[in-house]
């Protein structure tokens, strides 16, 4: 098992006596899907203490590139004990060893990543809808999930806890996340409070000036184009000028992220050059803006997380 997983852990990461243990999985079936496909071992690396590293640690793994087909490729995955799922860590690979930075131990994998090993999306009510192609991807990577009655409803407004967990789920940052202190944080759903931590923690979301989070608010084109300027690592320019014809309607905090968001082409205006602010997004418009928000991540290789 030594040359199926390594662990390399630099000096000063932690100033306790340090003891890991390493166990490969054997009793499985109740970790993984059918849409999960395994390209290594399910390992799980312990330590003699709770508190996490001050320093990344790194982890190689060896997978079977026999499991690959197409342009598939493969992932590190972590085991989330509270919500029972798997989250994608990344990592660089080279020839048939993968190599991640983490910064605490659990249970991790090598998994298969790509369109080929996605399980087809079937919603009964977006065929022929302007976002289709969008919404299966959305939902095959994990940004968004469909309702238990087959539907996805595409035209619902989101709410702004609900936009925190997408936009978590799209850029998968690792942590817990900051504790919250919203004067309202009793009214965030358990399946949503992780996700708000890590946003409040990147310097993502920072709530209304009367402390509170609203989280079944309805988000509003202008909050979403504050978050996702944010998540990207822009920093507010109060002499901002956005272009758009209602500008005058813009709200002053939200002035220089809705001019990034157009000029990265992630948030389009509507018709008449109109970016309407105070407009509800839909759950179409959600998943739309947040791939535009990957892509342009990728293509610009703009910082992920950035606290400010």
């Amino acid at each position: 098992m030594n040359q199926e997983v390594t662990v390399s852990i630099p000096g000063g990461a932690t100033n306790k006596e340090l003891k890991i243990t390493k166990e490969k999985l054997l009793n499985t079936q109740n970790l993984v899907t059918d849409k999960d496909v395994l390209a290594s071992p399910i390992f799980e690396i312990l330590k003699n203490f709770s508190e996490n590293f001050s320093k990344p640690i790194t982890l190689t793994f060896k997978f079977d590139p026999t499991k690959l087909s197409g342009d598939q490729t493969v992932a590190v995955f972590y085991f989330d004990e509270a919500k029972k799922e798997w989250v994608e860590v990344g990592g660089v690979v080279s020839d048939n060893h993968i190599t991640v930075n983490v910064n605490h131990f659990t249970k991790y994998a090598v998994m298969v990543v790509g369109q080929t090993a996605v399980v087809p999306v079937n919603f009964s009510d977006i065929s022929g809808h302007w976002a289709e192609a969008n919404i299966k991807k959305a939902v095959s990577g994990g940004i968004v999930k469909g309702y238990p009655d087959g539907t996805f409803k595409p035209n619902r407004t989101v709410t702004r806890a609900e936009f925190a967990v997408m936009l978590m789920n799209a850029l998968k940052p690792q942590g817990e996340g900051a504790a919250l202190t919203f004067t309202d944080t009793a009214k965030i759903g358990s399946w949503a409070q992780k996700a708000i931590a890590k946003a409040v923690q990147a310097g993502i979301i920072k709530g209304y000036e009367d402390g509170s989070f609203r989280p079944d608010a309805v988000i509003t084109r202008a909050e979403m184009a504050a978050m996702i300027a944010a998540a990207l690592g822009q920093t507010n320019q109060a002499d901002a000028t956005t272009g758009f014809a209602d500008d005058k309607d813009i709200p002053t905090w939200a002035k220089a992220s809705v001019a990034f968001v157009k000029q990265a082409d992630i948030v389009q205006g509507k018709g008449n050059n109109q970016f309407a602010p105070g407009d509800n997004a839909t759950r179409a418009e959600a998943v739309t803006v947040l791939l535009n928000m990957l892509a342009q991540k990728s293509n610009k290789n703009v910082s992920g997380l950035k606290a400010r």
